[in-house]
């Protein structure tokens, strides 16, 4: 049984819906509760007083505790970072794995057909939940921000693992502090396994390589910094001067001279990475968001927005020992990003006013290193890319007759805004109401407003993969070049002036679910909606 609780000196009753003097006192509260450790204002929250059911039979079974730590990051003083910490209950010895050197959480493994237990205990000062990212999960399993969990309550989640092979992560999803708390270290990867995938033999062991990206500022004592209280930076997103592979600063990693696998996460809270291999080295892309594509697709650049994953396949074979072979995320323009300058009149970065963030951080667009592959003189095992690597799902086809819902998003009164609204805990408007089980095709049309303003921002949808069936509109953009739209997605880059259309055949599982975008400080600001499977 839930159990409602309204107020109890931890939490400030706001309004979610917020024009510009909501804006300025949701901004300096969350700066109050980022600096106190206590919850952020919220509205009721249900905290569930529940045991595991008694008629689901795990097959894994795991505990995983957020809580604060202390990780060696940078040469000095250690940094003081939030993480998941995993313990294995039941299941196969290899399901729980801990990078080497990385302060996020343990890497889960799982199996297509497994039926999963986590039981998650919340020992931080403040209320969280975790959601697990792609994954098509009961709604009691997804991670609502309305079932978030008290400081030193647990959660059991119960699910059973229907997605495709490939790569997928956990991360908190508290309203108002999502962006907060993945930044302080609160993410892990989530790999599928199957038996498609196993048969096509990828390289894995030490050429292996499990990525994730994210863009870190540190002060000069090695802290973290994250000013949530900055009204540019919640509404451009925050931007950090260095980028992280996995907890580690630009790693330099050493490997056989042959075929590495690398299965990146864009795990920042709002930079568009557009990655690239020097040496002129070219990528085979293999998988997305939502595992394997049909076909390899091989291409130069990529360009990876917050949210999105991306499998992809390099040869090194032959490249002499010692040889740096660097990945970089490429310049571009920093408005093929967006910006919003101050209090929305366009007076912020893009016209010189940089500064007044106050951050330090590296502008979007801005050339960045993101890690370094060193072969070594011992050759790898010898491979070839299979021309076909997946059976997909063949019944998939353009529905002509799909129902169509049109979902503008633009910045007005100080706000983002998806179809003209902003985020309320419970509320759903009746086209966001769809049944289980069929299909729709939505369009995000990524409009200017008035004054021209605009941003590029990825969108998410909880719940189920969906299929990119179209992009129009537009004008020239660098990031355009790198997109990857094959196979299955849960992210999709919308680009300024952009309509993309989106066809997803909803859960069978019924509840209430998300969309929103995937820069986290817009979905903390609001820029994120309910819909309804019924």
């Amino acid at each position: 049984m839930n159990r409602r609780v309204t107020g109890d000196g931890e939490r400030l009753a706001v309004n979610t819906t917020m024009h510009r003097r909501d804006l300025l006192r949701f901004l300096s509260l969350s700066a109050v509760a980022g600096a106190a450790g206590r919850a952020y204002p919220a509205d009721a929250f249900a905290w569930p007083d529940q045991a595991p059911s008694s008629s689901f039979i795990p097959d894994v079974e795991l505990a995983l505790t957020a809580a604060p730590g202390e990780a060696n990051i940078l040469s000095g003083a250690p940094t003081r970072v939030w993480r998941f910490t995993g313990q294995l209950i039941k299941g196969p010895a290899d399901t729980l794995r801990v990078l080497p050197g990385s302060y996020l959480g343990p890497v889960i493994q799982l199996r297509r057909g497994q039926k999963v237990r986590v039981r998650f205990q919340n020992r931080l000062a403040e209320q969280s939940i975790v959601h697990w990212h792609g994954l098509d999960v009961p709604e009691a399993a997804d991670g609502h921000p309305r079932l978030a969990v008290g400081a030193g309550r647990d959660y059991v989640y119960e699910f059973e693992v229907t997605n495709r092979a490939g790569t997928y992560w956990y991360h908190p999803h508290p309203h108002m502090r999502t962006g907060a708390q993945v930044y302080q270290g609160l993410a892990g990867l989530l790999i599928v396994s199957d038996a498609e995938e196993d048969a096509l033999r990828l390289p894995d062991g030490e050429a292996e390589h499990l990525c994730v990206l994210q863009d870190r500022l540190f002060d000069d004592r090695n802290q973290l910094v994250f000013r949530g209280d900055n009204m540019m930076e919640m509404m451009n997103g925050f931007l950090g001067d260095r980028v992280m592979v996995s907890g580690r600063p630009q790693p330099t990693i050493d490997v056989d001279a042959g075929w590495q696998r690398i299965r990146l996460l864009n795990g920042s809270n709002a930079r568009i990475y557009k990655l690239t291999w020097s040496r002129d080295v070219k990528m085979t892309l293999i998988g997305g968001d939502g595992g394997l594509f049909e076909r390899p697709v091989r291409q130069a650049v990529l360009t990876l927005a917050p949210g999105q994953r991306a499998d992809l396949l390099i040869d090194l074979t032959g490249v002499p020992a010692g040889t740096d072979i660097h990945f970089d995320s490429q310049a571009y323009p920093e408005a093929d990003a967006g910006i919003v300058g101050m209090m929305g009149m366009g007076m912020g970065r893009g016209m010189g006013m940089g500064g007044m963030a106050g951050t330090g951080g590296v502008r979007n667009g801005a050339p960045m290193r993101i890690m370094t592959l060193r072969p070594r003189a011992r050759q790898g095992i010898a491979f070839a890319v299979p021309d076909r690597l997946s059976a997909f799902d063949e019944t998939w086809a353009i529905r002509g007759n799909a129902t169509t819902r049109q979902v503008p998003i633009v910045f007005a009164r100080m706000e983002w805004l998806l179809g003209g609204r902003t985020f309320e805990m419970g509320q759903v408007a009746p086209e966001e109401t769809v049944a289980a089980g069929s299909t729709h095709v939505w369009e995000f049309m990524n409009l200017a407003n008035g004054m021209g303003m605009q941003a590029a921002h990825p969108i998410h949808m909880h719940g189920r993969q969906f299929r990119v069936v179209q992009r129009s509109g537009g004008t020239t953009n660098a990031l355009r070049t790198g997109l990857a739209d094959q196979g299955w997605r849960d992210v999709v880059l919308v680009l300024p002036g952009e309509t993309v259309r989106v066809q997803a055949t909803f859960s069978r599982h019924p509840g209430l679910y998300l969309y929103h975008c995937h820069i986290l400080e817009h979905e903390d600001m609001g820029m994120m909606r309910n819909f309804r499977i019924s």
